[in-house]
């Protein structure tokens, strides 16, 4: 009739695996970067390894890693990267492996070794991703007083927007810029 007319049809995705490898030259995110690894999925990955590999410090030239993972397609063409469902990081000699599983009919699962042990912890190792410790509990010189002082707490660096997260379920009692303390973020826990 002389008329443009649109509609919106959504595909039906099916989850197809993917396997992936690499071996670390420099940084891990360079790494999965030339392994054409989804960003998403090497997030999770260092999410998984978070309490057992510390990716700023403790990588080292050669270690490497494996990955399977779920590519979400819609008529054979991927359109995004799913769940980490099985993953081996090698680092330092020591091969760490984790993999996914959810009972059936269960709303949640969780990553687990190869000796049957979940991998969450009850600490963090540190508790903002990608962000680098700047001072910790130490007798440092007072940037204003100019004098040694006992610093009694632990500074970290991260870019703005970068998430926070805690131990468990908590309350955010204040989020701001606080005394002489900077950007601060205090939790309450039950």
């Amino acid at each position: 009739e002389g008329r443009l007319a649109t509609r919106i049809e959504t595909g039906q995705l099916t989850a197809a695996p993917r396997l992936a490898g690499g071996v670390i030259r420099s940084t891990f995110f360079a790494a999965t970067d030339a392994a054409d690894i989804p960003d998403n999925v090497s997030a999770q990955m260092a999410d998984i390894f978070q309490n057992d590999v510390d990716f700023r410090r403790s990588l080292r030239k050669g270690d490497r890693f494996a990955v399977v993972y779920e590519s979400l397609e819609a008529d054979g063409e991927p359109m995004r990267a799913g769940r980490v469902l099985s993953v081996e990081f090698v680092n330092a000699g020591k091969a760490r492996q984790a993999v996914w599983f959810q009972e059936s009919g269960a709303t949640k699962g969780q990553y687990y070794g190869l000796d049957g042990q979940s991998l969450r912890r009850a600490y963090l190792a540190s508790p903002m991703e990608f962000s680098r410790m700047t001072s910790g509990f130490a007798m440092r010189l007072h940037p204003i007083h100019k004098t040694w002082r006992a610093h009694l707490g632990t500074d970290f660096a991260a870019p703005m927007g970068t998430a926070v997260r805690t131990v468990g379920d908590g309350v955010v009692d204040f989020a701001g810029v606080q005394n002489g303390y900077g950007n601060v973020v205090i939790l309450r826990h039950g």
